[in-house]
C-alpha cells in the first residue's frame, strides 16, 4: 500500500500498488511526495522534453506538469517481477492535460519501469521511460 505522511512524503511498500501511488500522489499535487517516490539517483525519460535525473530535476518536471493541471489514470499493471532488490513491472498509465499550446490532449504510455528496493524494505522508482503508445506514435 502507499503511506502518505504529514509531510507529504510518499512510500510504496509493495511493488503492485507503485502505479496507484504515483497516480494518487501525481493527482493531489504533491511534488515532495512525487520525489519521494524515486530513488535518489533515478531517471524519468518523458515523453517530451529532457530527461530528468536526481531529485532536483524530477522535482522541475512534477512541477511544470502539475501546473498545466494534467491528471494521470492507471490503466494496467501487467506484470511484476523481483529479483533481489530491483522488480520491473510494465504498467499502462494515460495522461489527460494540454499541449504546449493549451489544447486538450491525452497520452498513452506502457513502460517496463525499473524499481529498487530501498533499505526499510520501501520500494521507489529507479528508470521510468515513458514512451507514449497509441496511433501515430513512434
Amino acid at each position: 500500500m502507499t503511506d502518505k505522511a504529514v509531510s507529504g512524503v510518499a512510500r510504496i511498500e509493495d511493488i503492485e500498488d507503485a502505479g496507484r501511488a504515483f497516480q494518487d500522489t501525481f493527482n493531489t499535487g504533491n511534488v515532495d511526495g512525487l520525489v519521494s517516490l524515486f530513488d535518489p539517483e533515478a531517471v524519468l525519460v518523458p515523453a517530451f522534453g529532457r530527461v530528468a535525473v536526481g531529485p532536483d530535476a524530477l522535482r522541475e518536471l512534477f512541477t511544470n506538469i502539475i501546473m498545466t493541471g494534467a491528471r494521470f489514470e492507471i490503466v494496467e499493471v501487467f506484470d511484476v517481477h523481483r529479483v533481489g532488490d530491483i522488480a520491473l513491472a510494465t504498467i499502462e498509465w494515460k495522461m489527460d492535460g494540454a499541449d504546449p499550446d493549451g489544447n486538450p490532449m491525452t497520452i498513452r504510455t506502457r513502460p517496463a519501469v525499473v524499481f529498487r528496493r530501498q533499505v526499510d524494505g520501501s520500494w521507489r522508482f529507479l528508470c521510468l521511460p515513458l514512451r507514449l503508445i497509441g496511433p501515430g506514435c513512434p
